[in-house]
């Protein structure tokens, strides 16, 4: 029963502070932009500027304990900001959703099955792979050596080099940091904390989906009365499920959500493609286009964020931009959008070119001073 309650009070913490950092960068006087939208924002958000304190730190073999003590001052100023500059809102969104969940109780308890089913199916799941050890391992090896990527999970051995191909992908740096700081185990983190967590951001983003496929609105523009959106949302999100399910090979992103969720491939997979895909829903839609906040900016932080846990992201990222974004750039004539789609490419590009050079042998990073 304590490890259930540690679960579901970090679950809440993360989604706060997820919140926070969203709303750091969509904040606008006079402009509210969607909590949903700030969440998934602000999760990207967060590994993407714990990123730029873990680099140095690691590169330059400072413990764990360090970096530790940085990003808490770094999450505790953040949330001063938030609340300094954004304490009006706390309210009103919760009322909100307050007299969401009253307007549509059967939608939202739906939704509530849908989504514990999930959870209960992936803390259930037990999965075994070289990438779920190396995760776990990872976190606990930097937890009890107080170093960062020094040593290898599997052996325990010194690393005589930093591999490359992890030295980006900061997330599970992350955790360490705080199983270090508040004393969870890394295994409740990684595989029931943070799978719920994404369970959840995952979902989200399907509703979210689901309302701009669907149009949620009660009338049309003719003034006819339409079919409420909240059911076809459930059966989109049902439907989803059952694919999620059922469609299980080496290939799919369902294989990885379901059973590997914790990981970063699931993340980038599920939730960052997703993501993208529901800020070019927005940003397709004429109307509301001029309604989104620095839309741009957020689609940068997304594919940044989805690079900093998962060298994955490195490609995928690029080639999920070029294939939503070329067209729409060209269709609407929007060539200024043409600099900020290369720049929301770049980093993927740039880690991309370091694994490269790393492997050709031009360059490598040593876990101690030369």
């Amino acid at each position: 029963m304590t490890q259930i309650l540690i679960i579901v009070c970090s679950v809440a913490v993360n989604f706060i502070l997820y919140y926070v950092f969203g709303s750091l960068v969509l904040f606008r006087r006079g402009s509210l932009a969607p909590p949903s939208l700030r969440v998934i924002v602000g999760f990207f958000s967060y590994y993407a500027v714990f990123f730029f304190f873990c680099v140095p730190v690691m590169k330059y073999y400072r413990p764990l304990s360090v970096l530790t003590k940085i990003w808490s001052a770094v999450v505790v100023i953040a949330v001063v900001m938030v609340c300094i500059t954004d304490h009006g809102n706390w309210k009103r969104m919760f009322s909100s959703a307050c007299e969401r969940i009253g307007k549509h109780p059967r939608y939202v308890a739906g939704l509530c099955i849908l989504i514990t089913v999930q959870i209960i199916l992936v803390a259930c799941t037990y999965h075994f792979t070289l990438d779920a050890a190396y995760y776990v391992a990872g976190v606990a090896t930097n937890v009890d050596t107080n170093m960062i990527n020094v040593y290898d999970p599997f052996t325990g051995a010194w690393q005589d080099h930093f591999e490359m191909r992890y030295f980006f992908a900061t997330y599970s740096v992350q955790d360490a940091v705080v199983c270090q700081l508040t004393g969870i185990a890394p295994l409740i983190w990684t595989k029931s904390v943070m799978a719920t967590v994404i369970i959840l951001l995952t979902n989200l983003v399907y509703v979210m989906t689901a309302r701009e496929l669907f149009a949620l609105t009660d009338r049309t523009e003719g003034g006819q009365a339409e079919s409420p959106a909240e059911p076809k949302i459930l059966a989109m999100t049902a439907v989803i499920l059952f694919v999620n399910l059922t469609f299980h090979t080496i290939y799919t992103a369902s294989q990885f959500l379901m059973t590997r969720t914790y990981e970063g491939k699931a993340i980038v997979g599920n939730l960052a493609l997703l993501s993208v895909f529901y800020l070019f829903l927005l940003m397709n839609d004429e109307k509301k286009r001029g309604l989104l906040i620095r839309p741009w900016f957020c689609v940068f932080l997304i594919c940044f964020g989805a690079s900093t846990i998962s060298s994955t992201a490195n490609m995928l990222m690029p080639v999920e931009l070029t294939v939503l974004f070329l067209p729409l750039i060209f269709r609407i004539r929007r060539y200024r959008w043409l600099l900020p789609y290369a720049a929301c490419a770049v980093p993927g590009m740039i880690f991309t070119l370091s694994y490269v050079l790393y492997v050709k042998g031009y360059f490598v990073f040593y876990t101690y001073p030369r």
